[in-house]
């Protein structure tokens, strides 16, 4: 299912906010044993996942309930939901957080901070891919860096539409998450573009904006039998775009490291999320600082811009590529280090 929604780009080109031609690029490797990237629309992935929980059948799903509090016996947890004035009760060996930026779960494993709100904004679009140049519809992830500005657009939904997010600095950024954005808030910044990107951002039928926020990883990762997965644990910038990545991986290593049925006594249990937390806090804390300088990188004014362009063209793709293994070639450590 997620193939049939996903587009496997094979580079990423980098170029000047005004102008068109491409001053870096790093090409997607996939090798004989390399999964390949993709980049999808979030409902895509949340539609597939949730296809693949209908169809087990050792799964009971719910939706519209929300978390109040969770108490531990030492035994096993006791989970109480509301939705409305209606309540529920369910008995559970753990609780893993999946619940976003606002994690309720998090909050009752004793970290209560805020987010950060950095000073940005993101302007989402999807344009029909019909209506777009060759180079814009083909398979590559296009990225147009500006002062306190940047662009990224690339083909999604099989191909048929155009993601194009613009993030713009904005330090007094709306406190909602999510708002209809005026194109005239724009106005500027598609004024100093490079014309294929003008022409692009007013192909847009309607913006979403989000306001960016982030927060350092949190301490609990795992507490006793409580963990915490994706965005409740480690919110972070969008200037790396691994974001869901993260949570997957998250996913992907919680399931190598918790123990069978006939296994789940409490203590082991526990071993395993405390395992899970260990294998996984140095690799979101590195993408959570990794993002923020981002934020840094790609905005810089003239000069340092400048700079940083003769840069990136003096990697070359294979520099570039190299200069992000770290980040890409990660795979699941099923020797469990």
């Amino acid at each position: 299912m997620l193939a049939q929604t996903a587009v496997a780009p094979t580079e990423l080109a980098i170029r000047s906010w005004n102008q068109p031609r491409a001053m870096a690029r790093m090409p997607f490797d996939r090798g004989a044993d390399n999964a390949p990237f993709w980049v999808m629309l979030r409902a895509d992935l949340h539609a597939a996942l949730k296809a693949a929980v209908l169809r087990n059948p050792m799964i009971e799903y719910r939706e519209g309930l929300a978390l109040e509090r969770f108490s531990d016996d030492g035994e096993g947890l006791s989970l109480h939901f509301q939705n409305g004035a209606e309540t529920f009760r369910t008995q559970a060996c753990c609780v893993i957080g999946a619940d976003g930026q606002h994690s309720q779960v998090r909050r009752l494993m004793g970290d209560a901070r805020d987010l950060d709100r950095p000073g940005w904004e993101a302007w989402r679009t999807l344009i029909a891919a019909d209506q777009v140049p060759d180079f814009i519809r083909a398979a590559a992830t296009n990225l147009w860096l500006g002062r306190d500005s940047h662009a990224v657009h690339y083909p999604v939904a099989g191909g048929r539409l155009v993601n194009l997010v613009v993030i713009r600095r904005s330090l007094d950024a709306s406190a909602n998450w999510s708002r209809v954005g005026d194109p005239v808030g724009l106005a500027d910044l598609a004024a100093q573009a490079a014309p294929t990107l003008r022409e692009l951002m007013q192909q847009a039928p309607s913006w979403a904006v989000w306001t960016l926020r982030d927060r350092a990883p949190s301490p609990f990762l795992a507490r006793k039998a409580a963990a915490l997965i994706g965005d409740a644990a480690h919110p972070v910038l969008p200037f790396l775009a691994q974001g869901a990545a993260m949570a997957v991986e998250d996913a992907a290593v919680l399931a190598l490291c918790v123990p069978s049925a006939e296994a789940s006594n409490r203590g082991a249990i526990e071993a395993a999320l405390a395992r899970y937390a260990g294998m996984r806090a140095a690799r979101v804390n590195r993408v959570y600082k990794a993002a923020r300088a981002n934020a840094f990188n790609y905005h810089l004014p003239p000069v340092l811009a400048w700079l940083r362009d003769r840069r990136m063209a003096r990697l070359g793709p294979d520099g570039m590529r190299q200069r992000y293994s770290w980040l890409y070639d990660w795979r699941v450590p099923v020797d469990g280090r």
